[in-house]
């Protein structure tokens, strides 16, 4: 629950939404009074961070803020303010559009450094640790499909700049951070266990990646979407990206 509202933060998500993410299948008939009961859990835990975080602040003019304002209750929903904190989330997608901003104006030295930066931020993959529903596991798809095409842009920004040699080792660290099972990132970990040759490694990934495309079916729904409103009761639902591992693509840390 935490982990959805930390996606959508500064935001509403409504009580439908939360049901459905907690009990996908089949909502006990006091769905609501439970997911009261683990708002009041959260509030507690949050008043404690806070009791702490304010003990050790300097500024005793500084708004106080309390567990009720953190994780505010709002007609149909409930919504986790931020109060203005960062998220290595944001701040991936920040340093990915820029990197493809680069890569548009072929300014590839920009565009390298910006996308393995981005990439950096990631040491894990998305949600790591949380039982997902139908929302966390579509936003969770969606992360996926950020951080590869990072990786795809990233390859080729490097690939015309001739760095080619010192790709290999940048190219296994993120691999082995995100451990995604793909078969794609699969068979390109394996051809970097058995060669150190650059043209192998890239001849290799764009064999593979071409092999996916060619995979995926035609009508396939695009994996990772979420509407922007599941009918007219609801609002769109974690357009930010967050996971509940620190430094794994956001931090909850962050959030809370």
């Amino acid at each position: 629950m935490l982990a959805l509202l930390a996606a959508q933060a500064d935001h509403m998500v409504p009580t439908a939404v939360l049901v459905e993410e907690l009990w996908p299948a089949d909502p006990p008939r006091r769905a609501t009074d439970i997911l009261e009961g683990h708002v009041r859990h959260l509030r507690a835990l949050i008043e404690a961070a806070l009791t702490r975080s304010q003990g050790r602040a300097r500024d005793t003019h500084s708004e106080r803020r309390t567990a009720h304002t953190v994780l505010a209750g709002l007609p149909g929903g409930y919504r986790l303010h931020s109060g203005g904190g960062t998220s290595d989330a944001a701040d991936f997608e920040r340093e990915a559009g820029a990197g493809y901003r680069a890569m548009e104006t072929e300014d590839f030295e920009t565009a390298a450094g910006r996308l393995r930066g981005a990439l950096a931020l990631w040491s894990g993959e998305p949600y790591s640790g949380v039982l997902t529903g139908p929302h966390l596991s579509a936003h969770a798809a969606r992360l996926e499909q950020s951080w590869q095409r990072a990786l795809d842009q990233w390859m080729a920004a490097e690939a015309q700049l001739g760095r080619c040699r010192a790709l290999p080792d940048d190219l296994a660290l993120f691999l082995s951070r995100f451990r995604a099972q793909q078969p794609l990132y699969e068979g390109l970990m394996d051809e970097l266990r058995h060669t150190d040759d650059p043209r192998s490694i890239l001849a290799t990934y764009q064999r593979l990646r071409r092999r996916s495309r060619a995979a995926a079916p035609a009508d396939a729904p695009r994996r990772g979407t979420i509407p922007r409103q599941v009918g007219r009761a609801t609002t769109s639902v974690m357009r930010r990206t967050y996971t509940a591992e620190p430094r794994a693509a956001t931090g909850l840390r962050a959030m809370v």
